[in-house]
């Protein structure tokens, strides 16, 4: 039962309890003394009156004409006395049923009116689904504002919580607060200086000017690699400015120095080696594959272009996150190859392979024809969203090239 249906049926329940109530109170009878109790009583007076009147009339007190007078006034008075039965019957009766309307009346009208006020004046589907803000996000995670006054209520009562410090700038970071985003930082680094906190904050900076890395995340990031040349943070954000500067062999050289700290084959190696891909095809090298694709699966690859109209550009933001990838046209929508960018690298040239499959069993040389999409998600998440910008090729034959994927219908 849904909760609109629960609500329903308590509130019936308890309307016509209050009604049965009323209709016990109506329909039972009055606790009064037994009638023909009453009229016994009045008759014994009156037999008693007579007799006395008999024995006055027998010992010469009462003549026969005094004694007549005295009788019919005693048989006036009985008359009088005596309850009229028709009448009492058609009382009772007549009460009987009113109260029989009156329960009928209630029971109905009492149910009807109810309902009816609360149709005017309340709401009979807040109880369907609670107020946004306590359900949580879209992707079913909870609501930022809510984890964000989460995370303040319990920083009022331990402000040296780094870790709280550091999760509140995200999660303001995450609903573009940036603002508040650093000062959360700012207070996290100043408990604890540690380099993934300070690329975090560098990053927020870049994000709060529109992407440019410019300035202080620039500094940020030549401090580190300065002190610590393999920071795996300080390398990945090097080579994301300086591709977003179009910089691209510099990116290149950032990313070719952290990917040997990455396993193969794990989320992390798979995004570098896109990037490194994506870098050095910008670049106009010649990049080989870092992963090996299955035998006999050399001609196993699509690659084009995704492009993005500038009416659209202009209502996503250049950090959001481009997924590009093939899917089966028909069973399991598992991506057969996948890699990440980002909008500020559109129009983005692309290669899906082997290379890129997300598992061994499911890769693009098991297919003849596939799906290639590019979809933005501004959450960052791999599921499609509500709000996300997609663009589709249907039926597009493995080993196809020089494709154009145009970013142009959002996801309903």
């Amino acid at each position: 039962m849904n909760p609109v249906s629960q609500f329903v049926a308590i509130g019936l329940v308890l309307t016509f309890a209050v009604v049965a109530v009323f209709l016990w109170a109506l329909l039972r009878k009055p606790g009064t003394a037994d009638p023909s109790l009453q009229d016994e009583d009045t008759a014994r007076i009156y037999r008693e009156e007579l007799q006395e009147l008999q024995a006055a009339r027998q010992s010469g007190d009462l003549d026969s004409e005094a004694f007549e007078r005295a009788r019919q006034d005693i048989a006036v008075r009985l008359i009088g006395d005596l309850p009229d039965a028709g009448a009492a019957g058609y009382s009772k009766n007549a009460g009987a049923q009113r109260a029989v309307v009156t329960a009928v009346v209630l029971a109905l009208v009492f149910p009807m009116l109810g309902a009816l006020a609360y149709l005017t004046l309340g709401d009979p589907m807040a109880v369907a689904e609670p107020p946004a803000a306590m359900h949580g996000g879209t992707d079913g995670g909870p609501d930022a504002a809510v984890l964000a006054q989460s995370l303040k209520d319990k920083l009022q009562t331990n402000p040296q919580d780094t870790q709280s410090w550091v999760l509140l700038g995200r999660t303001y970071r995450s609903q573009d607060q940036f603002d508040a985003a650093l000062d959360a930082y700012n207070r996290a680094i100043a408990l604890d200086p540690n380099n993934r906190v300070a690329i975090e904050r560098a990053e927020v900076i870049a994000a709060k000017n529109g992407g440019q890395f410019a300035g202080e995340p620039w500094a940020v990031i030549n401090s580190i690699l300065k002190k610590s040349p393999k920071d795996g943070s300080a390398l990945l954000m090097a080579g994301s400015a300086a591709f977003s500067e179009g910089r691209f062999k510099q990116a290149l050289a950032y990313w070719s120095a952290l990917r040997p700290q990455l396993a193969d084959g794990s989320p992390e190696a798979v995004a570098v080696d896109n990037a490194l891909r994506a870098a050095a095809e910008k670049a106009g090298m010649q990049m080989p594959a870092t992963n090996t694709a299955a035998p006999g699966a050399a001609e196993a690859r699509i690659s084009g272009r995704v492009t993005l109209p500038d009416a659209i550009k202009k209502q996503v933001r250049p950090t959001d996150v481009v997924f590009i990838y093939a899917q089966a046209e028909h069973g399991s929508p598992m991506p057969l190859a996948i890699l990440r960018t980002t909008v500020q690298a559109l129009p983005f040239d692309f290669t899906l392979d082997d290379s890129l499959a997300m598992s061994p069993q499911a890769r693009l040389s098991g297919q003849t024809h596939v799906t290639v999409k590019a979809r933005i998600s501004p959450s960052g998440q791999a599921t499609p969203q509500a709000g996300d910008w997609i663009g589709t090729l249907p039926h597009v034959a493995v080993g196809a090239q020089r494709l154009v994927v145009t970013i142009d219908e959002m996801v309903k």
